[in-house]
């Protein structure tokens, strides 16, 4: 079978490559100095333009542009990982990559097969909507009659004053705007991705469990099938591992991609408070609502199924023939049993539990905020 992380991500991880958020294969100095140059010339740089604007023109009541300054920001420090330590995140892509992790059976073929289906419909929908977003950002401003930018940002020249000025101003605002895009929605599909392929690696070491005879020649060798199930208390103790290790690597991204989305969340809810219910700029920040409830309900969907099915490996093992295994395999089994008993939790941070609730505990604030406004 094809390698299932390489067919689940190709396209982001081609894009991330480009901008340098994923080392290539023959990496070299120049393809490190490329990611910090566009890291800083294309983030930090037009988020200090744009709030040097907002100080000059004293535009703070202008909600469009605190919340730019506000997520991109947060995309600043989110990307700072990927800038630093690409080589660890490749490593934790790449983790279901060795030959333990590859299906054995049709049954487990299945499981892989689907869960690359919904990753390359994450990543697909994804690259589509970005695209999408980023036209309808940038091309209104091609069009207007007063050679307006995408972004509004301090430039020591006036860009009204040729149109070479004005179109260079317009170029690096687009890719300003690409790159702050690719920041805010390209990670995403990737990092929810391996938290659902992770969670089909357990269905797998579950299938394995209770099925252990489906993978020995003979179904009365009991050293073989303790032999497979010791391989599944290992492959249990790998999954836990790449867990630790996606922690270390993401933990620091997804909380400040929480920072940002919530900080948006609180300036779409004053801006709620203040338009009529029906009007034009009411429907854009519905938009920008739905956008950031989306992004929120991303993460913590995935760490909830990562959590229900890793605390239903204990049930697993008991539905599995442990009465007719020798008592050096129900002692195996009786072992991996406590060690399953505590589910696994993804964290932002050790601050957010990456769970429906804190989901809902969100939407609740939300919503409490909007009312408290009005």
């Amino acid at each position: 079978m094809e390698n299932p992380t390489k067919k689940s991500f190709v396209i982001i991880i081609k894009i991330m490559q480009i901008i340098g958020w994923y080392p290539a294969a023959n990496k070299s100095k120049l393809y490190v100095v490329e990611a910090y140059v566009l890291y800083f010339v294309l983030l930090v740089v037009v988020t200090v333009l744009v709030t040097v604007k907002m100080f000059v023109k004293k535009g703070y009541d202008n909600v469009m542009q605190v919340m730019y300054i506000s997520e991109s920001t947060c995309y600043i420090f989110k990307l700072l990982p990927f800038l630093t330590g690409n080589d660890r995140i490749k490593k934790c892509i790449s983790y279901f990559e060795s030959d333990e992790f590859q299906p054995k059976d049709d049954t487990e073929k299945k499981i892989l097969n689907q869960s690359v289906f919904l990753c390359q419909v994450m990543s697909k929908f994804y690259i589509v909507t970005l695209t999408c977003a980023e036209i309808l950002y940038c091309i209104p401003a091609l069009f207007s009659n007063r050679q307006e930018l995408p972004l509004e940002i301090w430039l020591p020249f006036s860009t009204t004053s040729n149109l070479l000025a004005y179109y260079t101003s317009y170029i690096y605002m687009c890719l300003a705007v690409v790159y702050c895009g690719c920041a805010s929605s390209l990670i995403d599909p990737v990092l929810g991705g391996l938290v659902f392929q992770a969670v089909s690696q357990l269905k797998i070491l579950k299938h394995r469990i209770q099925n252990p005879h489906n993978f020995v020649k003979e179904k009365s060798n009991t050293a073989a099938i303790y032999q497979k199930l010791a391989e599944c208390v290992e492959r249990h103790n790998a999954l836990l591992k790449f867990v630790k290790e996606y922690e270390e690597c993401f933990s620091w991204s997804i909380f400040n991609q929480f920072v940002g989305t919530t900080s948006v969340l609180c300036f779409v809810c004053v801006a709620f408070a203040t338009l009529p219910l029906v009007s034009t700029d009411s429907a854009k920040y519905a938009i920008f609502f739905c956008v950031v409830i989306w992004q929120v309900l991303f993460y913590c969907y995935f760490e909830t199924l990562l959590y229900e099915e890793s605390d239903t490996l204990v049930t697993a093992i008991y539905l599995s023939q442990w009465y007719e295994y020798p008592i050096e395999t129900q002692k195996l089994l009786l072992t991996l049993m406590e060690r399953s008993k505590q589910p696994i939790i993804l964290t932002a941070e050790k601050l957010l539990d990456l769970t429906l609730n804190t989901f809902t505990a969100v939407v609740k604030r939300s919503y409490s905020l909007v009312a408290l406004l009005k």
